[in-house]
């Protein structure tokens, strides 16, 4: 059986995001980052959910009343949370090292050539969406300022409500950023063992097919283990996301169904706002995902191997098979909404369906 042994400083392996390396690095800036942060965030949200409720600011704005009023609420009470999830990544460190302390033993040496090849082709495309979120966050902060009816005075309180706006901006962009990131890592966990029993299925088995099985089932049990880990730390941010982006996109639908009393070019921003934020939701719904299906196609794959099998191999390599195929087929990896259910392919069809039935509702609610 192949020994499990601890590499974390393998820097390799490092995370590339903001709040990874903060996370690895504690000093005095990242000590910086995660508070300055997690206060900015939850600052603006009081100060903004303060400004929807005083009776003495006015509130004559058509974008002030109906729908977008409880869009307002409900955008202001997810900045109290987001504050509060990088408090909870603050004070969890230790279970992200954890995480990266197992992971680091499953893609060392050779067995993890395949997991460093896919992980450089997702920090390309995590790097765009870097770029990409923060351009469309700046654009829909400047124009929901505008939307407000807010005089730009550069006076001293508006200097604080752009420094807090900023730091929700970033904070926003860099968190998802942070979830994209972890999904990649425990997807690339998965790579290597797809990619022997790939190799396995190619060619006629070898004679110590029993040892390659035990292998096998190690790695795939340390991958397991990394997996919960991993959900276990992110379990309060993934049920604030979905929460924030599934009720904020249903609201969003309302306000557009509503919109009969604002201009085209209103209903044309909450389309195009309503695309914005609906690109958020699928993409992390996307990896979080893949996450599961990456499980799911070892069974496939050890399912295919147990054919190859026969009178040749010896009873303790068919049980070896057999144990792998009876973990694998419990549909038990990947991440959990508010450890509920799985986050999966029917997971996504039931969320769409739902959000499609509350927004389509939603005017006729309010009204």
């Amino acid at each position: 059986m192949v020994d499990i042994e601890s590499n974390r400083q393998n820097g390799q392996h490092e995370p590339i995001s903001i709040f990874g390396r903060a996370f690895i690095r504690e000093n005095v800036t990242s000590q910086v980052i995660f508070w300055i942060t997690s206060l900015g965030i939850t600052a603006k949200g009081l100060y903004k959910l303060y400004r929807v409720f005083d009776p003495t600011i006015q509130q004559d704005s058509p974008h002030s009343r109906g729908v977008v009023k409880y869009e307002l609420i409900y955008t202001q009470l997810h900045s109290i949370s987001f504050g509060l999830i990088i408090l909870h990544f603050k004070f969890n460190r230790s279970m992200y090292l954890k995480y990266l302390d197992i992971y680091q033993t499953i893609v060392r040496s050779n067995f993890g050539l395949a997991s460093n090849g896919f992980k450089k082709r997702c920090i390309k495309i995590n790097r765009f969406f870097l770029v990409f979120a923060t351009i469309y966050e700046m654009l829909t902060t400047s124009v929901n300022h505008y939307l407000s009816d807010r005089p730009t005075d550069f006076s001293i309180v508006f200097f604080v409500e752009l420094i807090l706006m900023a730091f929700a901006l970033f904070g926003y962009v860099f968190s998802m950023q942070f979830i994209i990131e972890c999904c990649t890592y425990s997807q690339s966990s998965f790579k290597p063992l797809n990619n022997l029993l790939d190799s396995l299925l190619n060619k006629s088995l070898p004679n110590n097919m029993n040892s390659i099985a035990k292998s096998l089932r190690l790695y795939y049990s340390k991958t397991v283990e990394s997996v919960r880990i991993m959900d276990k730390f992110l379990a309060f941010a993934i049920f604030v996301f979905y929460l924030y982006f599934t009720g904020h996109c249903i609201l969003i639908v309302g306000e557009i169904l509503d919109a009969s009393r604002c201009s085209i070019y209103y209903t044309l921003w909450m389309i195009f706002r309503f695309f914005g934020e609906s690109s958020y939701l699928v993409l992390i719904t996307y990896h979080l995902v893949c996450v599961n299906q990456s499980s799911t196609r070892i069974f496939d794959k050890v399912y295919q191997l147990s054919f190859s099998l026969d009178s040749s191999h010896s009873i303790v390599t068919m049980n070896e098979i057999n144990l792998f195929l009876l973990r694998t087929n419990r549909n038990d990896v990947g991440f959990t909404f508010a450890g509920l259910c799985m986050v999966s392919p029917s997971f996504v069809s039931s969320l769409a369906t739902i959000s499609l039935t509350l927004g389509l509702a939603l005017p006729s609610f309010i009204k």
